[in-house]
């Protein structure tokens, strides 16, 4: 008498598959504590108990400034690294295998990869964003019209918006100063120790200003500052790079002051904003958007060489 169906024994052609399956869910498991168990932040240099902040201020329009001296940093990030360790903290280890799932099947994302190092020359960063006040007064000065406003209205605290990349070039050079790199910007908000966030390693939402209704005044979160002192480096507003977008750059930039790719499809942003959450807020993290759009959640800081501390 024969056994019914759900009874039998596996026959030699479904033994291999099951087997198959065995083994990928094992070699998942592998990859996952591995990552969780060996991940570290990358610290070329032994981190520094306090780096003294050194102040200056722009002539031109006000702004206050954040010396960023010259010397090596670690640049970029392994984003899946990062996340498999975050979601161990949060959700343990299903958490750790959603995210490893993702990244087998090429979800991972890998634009703010290979970490690097690369050489800079010592240069002043504006402490905070442009604000609504400075850019007013440089539209007055050169008889432009001021964007259209976002939905909460001008305030004069608050980080400007709506602005092209072109825009904010023009600000940069009526003040003196230029839009940053992304090597710029990204060494001012993480300094030499590869820290995840400006603060630290550990995500903290009350250190910035993230998934909120609307931009903040500027350096209104002086907890989130960055080594060299420089504030809304995470949230309140993206913030627009010289650089044009290029997410296989890193792997051919030069080590020393590299200046960004010549073309692409978009201008760097960087920093996250008001809308975006842990993700956004990351140091390492490049996005782009058309340098021709507009957008409520986009400003801009400068960068400027010439002054000396």
């Amino acid at each position: 008498m024969s056994l019914p169906l759900s009874e039998q024994p596996a026959s030699a052609s479904t033994r291999p598959a099951h087997r198959g399956r065995i083994l990928a869910a094992a070699c998942l498991l592998l990859l996952a504590a591995a990552a969780v168990l060996c991940w570290r932040p990358w610290r070329p240099v032994p981190a520094i108990p306090a780096i003294t902040v050194v102040t200056a201020t722009n002539p031109r329009d006000g702004a206050t400034l954040v010396w960023v001296p010259a010397g090596p940093f670690r640049m970029g990030e392994m984003r899946t690294g990062v996340e498999l360790r975050t979601a161990y903290e949060q959700s343990g280890w299903q958490g750790v295998l959603s995210v490893a799932r993702e990244a087998l099947r090429g979800g991972g994302d890998t634009i703010d990869a290979p970490p690097h190092t690369v050489y800079l020359d010592g240069y002043w960063l504006y402490r905070t964003e442009v604000t609504v006040a400075q850019y007013r007064r440089f539209c007055r000065a050169t008889s432009r019209t001021m964007p259209p406003p976002p939905e909460w209205k001008w305030q004069d605290t608050h980080p400007i918006v709506n602005v092209t990349w072109d825009d904010a070039a023009a600000y940069a050079a009526w003040a003196g100063a230029a839009l940053p790199t992304e090597a710029q910007w990204e060494k001012a908000a993480r300094g030499t120790d590869g820290r995840v966030y400006p603060w630290g390693d550990a995500w903290d939402p009350t250190k910035c200003v993230n998934a909120t209704d609307s931009t903040h005044p500027v350096g209104s979160i002086t907890a989130g500052a960055s080594p060299y002192g420089a504030l809304d480096m995470a949230g309140n507003v993206w913030e627009w790079c010289a650089d044009w977008s290029d997410p296989a750059y890193y792997s051919s930039a030069p080590t020393h002051t590299p200046p960004g790719s010549a073309t692409g499809s978009g201008r760097v942003l960087r920093g996250g904003s008001w809308l975006g959450g842990e993700r956004d807020c990351r140091g390492a993290i490049r996005d782009f958007y058309s340098p021709d759009g507009r957008y409520y959640d986009v400003g801009f800081r400068c960068v400027v060489s010439s002054l000396r501390p």
